[in-house]
């Protein structure tokens, strides 16, 4: 399926995004971190807490599960080359996540539509129904509200995935995002304005709130 987003993106192949992410790539990240137990631990744990979201942030933004893993994949092996600085941060997680962005900006151009595989589309609208229940009436809705969700700014984007597609409460967003917790209610607040007016809605409550 190809969604249209309006400044639409066409697929990165190659290139510094996922260099050294073949087949091997889990196996050659792990190598890759400094030597000594608490150094790979700590790598190892932090990249399953994180991974989920790299990857939902991923496969929402390029549309193919295959491809969203080799983008993780990617983020693991520039975070594994530097651990030890990464640890020096105040906030790793907001590093990791902007590494993650640059990551599928540099796999996600800027001059065609997004192709979306099916069961990614599936995936990320049957998330969001739960902020437009009622509102989605046809698959032109839903390709509407998917297209509407990759035009958003890349802050709202960002909090709007966490929210709706992972369940993530303001609180743990803000850690993941490295922002104020006022910050992520207003990106919030901002993202489903933006989302009703493209669905020609008054709003889009948050029905689970936003805690």
């Amino acid at each position: 399926m190809t969604i249209d987003r309006g400044t639409a993106a066409r697929g990165y192949r190659g290139g510094t995004a996922v260099e050294g992410t073949s087949a091997a790539g889990a196996e050659r990240t792990a190598v890759l971190v400094e030597s000594g137990p608490r150094l790979d631990l700590t790598y190892a744990a932090f990249c399953e807490t994180h991974e989920p979201a790299w990857h939902a942030l991923a496969l929402t933004r390029i549309g193919s599960p295959a491809d969203a893993v080799l983008v993780v994949e990617a983020v693991k092996a520039d975070l594994a080359r530097c651990w030890p600085q990464v640890l020096r941060f105040e906030e790793p997680a907001a590093y990791a996540w902007r590494l993650a962005n640059r990551h599928v900006g540099d796999w996600v151009a800027a001059d065609e539509p997004v192709e979306v595989e099916a069961v990614t589309f599936a995936a990320v609208i049957g998330a969001f129904k739960q902020v437009a229940d009622g509102l989605l009436h046809s698959e032109a809705d839903e390709v509407r509200l998917y297209a509407a969700i990759l035009e958003l700014p890349d802050r709202q984007r960002d909090v709007v995935i966490l929210r709706y597609l992972l369940g993530l409460h303001a609180r743990v967003i803000a850690a993941y995002l490295g922002r104020p917790v006022a910050t992520v209610h207003s990106n919030l607040r901002h993202a489903r304005e933006r989302l009703a007016r493209r669905l020609g809605v008054g709003e889009l409550p948050d029905r689970e709130g936003e805690s």
